[in-house]
C-alpha cells in the first residue's frame, strides 16, 4: 500500500455518448488508485495498491481482488469505495472525465496479523465488483501471466509477485502458516495485493516483504460467505 497525493480532478465524470474510449486492460498486477471516500473532484489523498486477481463469480459478476489493508485505516474503512486505475489517477492534469471508473469495493475482510484493522485478523483481502463497461479483463501484466489458480507449493519452490510498484520479483516459497504463505520475494509500498504466482499459477496475494495470504484460504472464504464473489475463477 501506498499513499499519495490526489491531483486536483476537474470535468465531468463520465465520457459522453458519442466519444466512447475503449475499455481499460485489467489484470492481476495492475496498479489501482483507491480513494477511500474521497470525491473525484477533491485534492485529497489516495491510496496506491496492485491488483491480485481478475475474474468471474457463479454470478458472472466481473470480479477483482486486492488487500483488504488497502480500504482500512485504524477504526475507518471505505465499503463502496470507488477504483480508478493508478496510472491515470496519478497522470498530471488528469481530469474526471479522462478516468476509467473501474468499479466499487463490495466487500473488506479482516486485515493481516501485523495489521489486523477494524475487522480483526483475517486473510486481508478485499473484493471489487468491477463495470464490464469500463473493464477489459487480461491474463497478462507486465512479465506475469496468469492462466490458473492454485494452492501454495512445497518449501522451496519458486515463486514471483507482480506488484505496482516494483513490477516482478522473485523468490522461493519458507512455509505456510495456518492461511499464509511465507516467501523470500520481496515488496514495497503500492505493491500491497500483488498476486504470487507459480509459473502462471496464482497461489496467493502480497501484503508485505516476503508475506501474504493463500489463494485456497481466500476462495475458500469467498465460497463460504456466499454471495458476491462466491465461486470466483478465471
Amino acid at each position: 500500500m501506498s499513499v499519495v497525493a490526489l491531483l486536483t480532478l476537474t470535468g465531468t465524470a463520465a465520457a459522453t455518448a458519442d466519444t466512447p474510449r475503449p475499455r481499460a486492460h485489467v489484470g492481476g498486477g495492475t496498479g489501482l488508485a483507491l480513494l477511500r471516500g474521497a470525491a473525484l473532484t477533491d485534492h485529497s489523498i489516495i491510496v496506491a495498491c496492485t491488483l491480485t486477481a481478475i475474474g468471474y463469480d457463479a454470478a458472472d459478476n466481473l470480479i477483482g481482488l486486492t488487500n483488504a489493508h488497502c480500504e482500512f485505516d485504524g477504526d475507518r474503512q471505505w465499503p463502496g469505495d470507488l477504483v480508478l486505475l493508478e496510472s491515470e489517477a496519478l497522470t498530471p492534469g488528469a481530469k474526471a472525465r479522462d478516468l476509467h471508473q473501474l468499479g466499487r469495493v463490495e466487500y473488506i475482510s479482516g486485515g493481516n496479523p501485523v495489521g489486523p484493522g477494524p475487522n480483526g485478523q483475517g486473510l486481508d483481502y478485499a473484493v471489487i465488483v468491477f463495470d464490464k463497461t469500463q473493464v477489459e479483463p487480461v491474463a497478462t501484466v507486465g512479465d506475469t501471466t496468469i492462466r490458473t489458480l492454485g494452492a501454495p507449493p512445497p518449501t522451496g519452490t519458486p515463486v514471483c509477485k507482480q506488484g505496482a510498484t516494483s513490477a516482478r520479483t522473485c523468490g522461493h516459497t519458507v512455509t505456510t502458516a495456518g492461511p499464509y504463505l511465507l516467501t523470500t520475494v520481496p515488496a514495497f509500498p503500492g505493491d500491497s495485493g500483488a498476486p504470487v504466482v507459480m509459473g502462471d499459477t496464482l497461489i496467493g496475494n502480497q501484503w508485505s516483504w516476503g508475506a501474504g495470504t493463500s489463494l485456497s484460504a481466500i476462495l475458500a472464504d469467498l465460497d463460504r460467505r456466499g454471495g458476491i464473489g462466491a465461486g470466483f475463477h478465471l
